[in-house]
Order: structure tokens, then C-alpha cells, then sequence
């Protein structure tokens, strides 16, 4: 009798010991579990849906939740408050101008040990993009794709005009010419506009940029710098002579300067990869794209979204396998042929599987030979840059509303700035 119980309490400590390795497995089961977070249009959620399609077609075990925020204003205001209740998800989207701020915080993970483990990740990597993941000397971000800055040409209505496409030799002074003989009056109402102004980031950096502009310097806002002033000047020129409508003046229509280009009432206007598809599908007339013009140099803006690991994660080795997928030639498929943005990878630069036409690329390509300056890496890297931008945004908001001129922005926002958000 005792040698039976003695047996039937190894059988009973047995099951037990096994039933707690089945609870401890059980209670891990989370690391089959991710949550992504991102921002963007329905394309987009679209395109990560396939994503994570792809990677659970090959991990079946494994369950994504997909966190789509269509605004990007609401998408942050939802990540910090998922923050403050302790349930960030594995891995979020954060774009260049919040990135430093949210690594700053302790959102994000150090990626070393994973790239160590998945090298595949930077490998390729264009140059320039990848400076603007890292912070403190760690990688906390890696840059998912990247958006190529140039001009959109209405072919049609400068084959109407008898003037050639711009080449890439073409120059700002060139550009302000072009403008004014593109635009059309019947009376004094603008029939077309040569050109249009976006009061964006992106823009006044691409137009500082392309004068070597150091905006920002030793830690302060610089934009009083005569490039700066001339990198500016340009965009205001424009508008100044009627070549273009001040973007106060579409804003309040309801309007926007691409719905413009669309409707053939511009001629020119400057933007990102992001504005192909709508062109593609909306646009009824020969359009193509060309660099932007030439100061003493050029530059393209960085600007992308970047994907990272929570600090927080319970789930860091998972998420980091399914970052290398994300970020490899399969992964990247869908969201690149969808045009919205350029690939980070070298070798997908000329795959014509994932830098789509029309238009034709040659615009696209040369822009990631210079993208990103260092007064932008700079200001970043401080993770003040939405209150700066609040400044300069209203600022030049009255410069190309004639309310003041560039050279009292400039003055403003630097006073404003070094008082308030860089003191």
C-alpha cells in the first residue's frame, strides 16, 4: 500500500509539474501575439494588411492586430494615450519629426541586439536614411521607406506653351521664368497658375536646402541666414507676381494645391512619391515628374515613416522577426508598387516591380543620391521640432499672405524660437 502510494504521488507531483510547464507556456502564449500600429490612408491600411498577411502565411501561429489611425494627428494623440495606460504596441510607426521626442520618452527599444540577429535589415540601406533612425548613438528606428521630393509637370499645358520640360540642369531663376509664362489670365482673373506654394515643412526645407541654408545652427533657429532668406525668397517670387495662388487663398476655397494640379488649373507643382497614385487615377491629361530646381546644390527632404519595437513589448524577439519581414524584398512589395513611397534599399531602386511608373523614374532615382542635410538631422535630433514648426508655420503663413515679408519672418521665428523652444 505505501509502495502504491508512493507511486500515485510521483504519478499526481508529475502531472503537476507538467501542468505548471503547460501553464507557463500557456501564459507565454503572448509571444505569438503582436499589435502594429500605423497611420495613413485606406491604401495604406490596405497595404499593411497584406503585410501582415504574408508574415502570418509563413507563421501561422502567430496573431498580428493591426492599429490603424487614418489622421496622423489622431494616430499620436493615440499612441501617447496607450502609453499612459501601459499597453503600447509591439511595433509603431513614428514619422521624422516626433522620432527623437518619443526616443527621448523610453518608447522605443534599442535595436542593436536585433540587427545584430537580422543584419539583413540595414544592409543596402541608401545612404542618408538610415542617420535619422538612430538617437543618443542607438538605432531605435529603421526607416521603412522614404519620400522623393520633386516637381510634377502638366505636360499638355507646357506642349500648349511651347515650353520644353525642364532638364535637370534646370535653376530657381529658371523655375520663377517658367512660372510666369506657364500662367494664363482672362482679364484679371488667373485662367491657370504656373505654379503652386505649399506652406509645408518639407518645402521650405527643400528651398533652404537647395542653397546649402544652415536653417539651424549650434543648437538655435537660423533661418535669418541670407541662404535661408533666398532659399525662401523663391517660393515667395511666385506668389509675388502672380505666378501662383498663396496657400491662404486655396485653403479658403476648400480647395488644395494637388486637387489644383489635378484639375489642370497648375502647372507645376512640387511634391512627394505620396501624390502618384491620386495622379495616376485622377488625372486626365500627360503628366510626368522632373527634379526640383537647382540652387547651388539640391537636396530632398527626409521625410518618412520609421517603424520601432516598444520599450515596453513583452513580445521584442518576435516583433524584431517580423521587422525583418517588413523590411525585406517580399514585405516591401506591396507597399512600394503602390507608388506612395521610394524603397530604402538600394538594389529595389531600379526593380521596376517596386518603383512603378508612370511617371518616369529618372526624377525619383536622382533624388536618392542627396537626400536629408544636416540642419534638418540637427533640429530632429533635439525632438523639439513640432513646436518649431508651430512657429515657422504661422510665421510664413503671413510672408506668402503679404502680411510681412520673408525677411520679417525669418527674424520672427528666430527671435521666437530661441526664446521659447531652444532657450
Amino acid at each position: 500500500m505505501k509502495r502504491f502510494l508512493l507511486v500515485c504521488l510521483v504519478v499526481i507531483l508529475a502531472v503537476a509539474f507538467v501542468a505548471c510547464k503547460k501553464g507557463e507556456t500557456s501564459s507565454s502564449s503572448a509571444g505569438t501575439k503582436l499589435s502594429y500600429m500605423h497611420w495613413g490612408d485606406d491604401y495604406e491600411r490596405q497595404m499593411y494588411a497584406d503585410v501582415i498577411k504574408g508574415y502570418r502565411e509563413k507563421n501561422p501561429g502567430v496573431t498580428i492586430e493591426q492599429i490603424y489611425v487614418p489622421s496622423m494627428g489622431d494616430y499620436y494623440q493615440r499612441l501617447l494615450t496607450l502609453q499612459a495606460s501601459g499597453n503600447l504596441p509591439d511595433l509603431f510607426w513614428t514619422n521624422e519629426a516626433r522620432f527623437a521626442e518619443f526616443a527621448m520618452q523610453g518608447l522605443m527599444q534599442d535595436l542593436t541586439p536585433y540587427l545584430n540577429k537580422y543584419p539583413r535589415i540595414l544592409e543596402g540601406m541608401i545612404e542618408g536614411l538610415n542617420v535619422y533612425g538612430v538617437y543618443d548613438g542607438k538605432q531605435y528606428a529603421i526607416p521603412k521607406d522614404w519620400t522623393s521630393y520633386v516637381m510634377y509637370i502638366n505636360v499638355e499645358l507646357f506642349r500648349k506653351a511651347g515650353i520644353p520640360i525642364p532638364t535637370s540642369s534646370w535653376t530657381m531663376d529658371d523655375y520663377v521664368n517658367i512660372a510666369r509664362q506657364l500662367t494664363q489670365k482672362d482679364g484679371n482673373t488667373t485662367v491657370t497658375y504656373g505654379v503652386a506654394v505649399n506652406n509645408y515643412r518639407i518645402d521650405h526645407i527643400n528651398f533652404m536646402g537647395n542653397f546649402d541654408a544652415p536653417w539651424f545652427k549650434n543648437g538655435k533657429s537660423n533661418l535669418s541666414d541670407p541662404l535661408a532668406i533666398k532659399g525662401l525668397s523663391y517660393m515667395m517670387k511666385v506668389i509675388e507676381d502672380g505666378s501662383a495662388p498663396s496657400p491662404g487663398s486655396v485653403s479658403a476655397t476648400g480647395d488644395s494645391e494637388d486637387r489644383l494640379f489635378i484639375i489642370g488649373k497648375v502647372a507645376m507643382y512640387p511634391s512627394g512619391r505620396w501624390a502618384v497614385p491620386s495622379f495616376r487615377e485622377e488625372c486626365d491629361f500627360e503628366w510626368t515628374a522632373v527634379e526640383m530646381p537647382r540652387g547651388t546644390t539640391r537636396c530632398t527632404p527626409f521625410c518618412a515613416g520609421q517603424v520601432s519595437i516598444s520599450s515596453t513589448s513583452a513580445n521584442k524577439d518576435l516583433a524584431a522577426d517580423f521587422l525583418a519581414y517588413h523590411q525585406s524584398d517580399e514585405g516591401l512589395l506591396v507597399p512600394m508598387s503602390s507608388a506612395l513611397a521610394m524603397p530604402a534599399y538600394n538594389h529595389l531602386l531600379t526593380n521596376s516591380k517596386y518603383v512603378t511608373t508612370p511617371p518616369v523614374i529618372d526624377a525619383f532615382m536622382a533624388t536618392a543620391g542627396y537626400i536629408g542635410n544636416e540642419p534638418q538631422h540637427q533640429i530632429l535630433q533635439t525632438g523639439k521640432w513640432a513646436q518649431f514648426w508651430d512657429i515657422m508655420y504661422a510665421e510664413l503663413s503671413l510672408a506668402f499672405e503679404k502680411q510681412q515679408t520673408i525677411e520679417q519672418a525669418v527674424q520672427n521665428i528666430d527671435a521666437l524660437a530661441n526664446t521659447r523652444v531652444f532657450n
